[in-house]
């Protein structure tokens, strides 16, 4: 059995983070499997305690000259084959880890986030010549990669989608009771906008929709759940619901207990970000029945078919937001389309089983390699 280890630093809580705590946990059931985290890591209730952890504070992202000494004398001690790395910013730690140990590990990087341009320079091109690897989460993102590192120093890419673990569907006694706390009438049309609240996710966009969708006379109300990162973006926000008299049609939540319950109460989901990398909430809503709507840039491309399993609009316009939620609104033809072909694309192209067992297949290619 082949010797990993899953390297992950992050002090947060996000998406990034959760995913490396469940495919580690789950690689542990092929590899012999380690964990180092950092010393502020958020994850301890996701992670299976029955994994080795290690835990390296680094003082800078660019050169972590000590930390990767510490981290290579881990390696080297457990007889790794593989660093399996999920946040960018470990890139470096894990790459001079590999020049220090003396066993030479491969380095494979689970690619999550936008690809921030060209990659010419001195040190990325030391840093990327030491990779192996790197596993991008949509083909967009690899074909960013494909164009921004150089092909001197290009380590292999392929995307693997992310696998969306089955959810249940609610009961419609439970979801008709959550909905009644939003909407008043049988015909409101609930939207639901799932995620981090910041500027770059476009909340704003969609309460400017549904401001002009209330002068058609459109009986649309908005749920925005999540947690604000900024607390002067969302005072934005609340100030432009009340300049528009908003304050019944759109409600913050906050952080919520039973989000995919709330999802479930919700006529359709929406995704405003400007340029989403991937959109996992809008394969959640379609895995459980609910139509989804996103912007036509990123990741999301790749997970809507307009008026297929989803509708797009044209990312950053409040015009073209507006008209897609006026054909979900309106069109039911596309509508019942849009949920039938949605489950069928998240139960097929975002299976979770088949993703744990194509990371798992990967690994084991790159570890034979010689």
């Amino acid at each position: 059995m082949a010797n990993i280890l899953e390297l992950c630093t992050s002090p947060d809580k996000g998406g990034l983070e959760l995913y490396f705590a469940d495919i580690s946990n789950k690689l542990s059931k092929t590899f012999k499997t380690i964990r180092v985290l950092g010393p502020n890591s958020s994850l301890a209730d996701f992670l299976n305690q029955d994994i080795l952890e290690f835990i390296i504070e680094k003082k800078s992202h660019y050169l972590p000259l000590k930390a990767a000494r510490k981290l290579a004398k881990i390696i080297d001690d457990n007889k790794i084959d593989l660093i399996h790395l999920h946040w960018n910013k470990d890139l470096a730690l894990a790459v001079f880890a590999k020049k220090f140990s003396k066993r030479k590990p491969k380095v494979v990087l689970t690619r999550q986030m936008q690809f921030p341009g060209k990659k010419n320079g001195l040190y990325h091109r030391f840093i990327y010549k030491q990779v192996d690897h790197i596993i991008a989460i949509t083909k967009t993102l690899e074909d960013d990669m494909r164009k921004n590192i150089p092909l001197s120093v290009q380590p292999e890419l392929s995307t693997i989608y992310y696998g969306v673990k089955p959810l249940e569907k609610a009961d419609k006694e439970v979801t008709q009771k959550i909905r009644t706390e939003y909407v008043n009438e049988d015909d409101d049309f609930l939207i639901g906008l799932f995620g981090r609240i910041d500027e770059y996710k476009g909340q704003h966009l969609l309460i400017k929709a549904i401001k002009l969708a209330h002068g058609k006379s459109y009986p649309f109300k908005a749920v925005i759940v999540g947690h604000a990162m900024e607390e002067s973006y969302i005072e934005e926000l609340k100030q432009l619901v009340k300049a528009y008299k908003m304050e019944k049609h759109i409600i913050f939540t906050g952080f919520v207990n039973n989000p995919r319950e709330l999802m479930q109460a919700c006529d359709t989901v929406v995704l405003t970000t400007v340029e989403e990398t991937f959109g996992l909430v809008l394969i959640e809503a379609m895995s459980v029945g609910i139509p989804v709507i996103g912007s036509n840039r990123g990741g999301v491309p790749e997970i809507i078919e307009h008026k297929q399993s989803g509708l797009l609009f044209e990312s950053g316009d409040v015009d073209s937001l507006l008209d897609n939620l006026e054909t979900m609104y309106h069109n039911k033809k596309v509508r019942l389309r849009c949920i039938e072909n949605g489950e069928i694309k998240a139960k097929e192209t975002f299976n979770y089983e088949q993703h744990i067992k194509n990371v798992s297949t990967l690994l084991t290619k790159i570890i034979e390699k010689k």
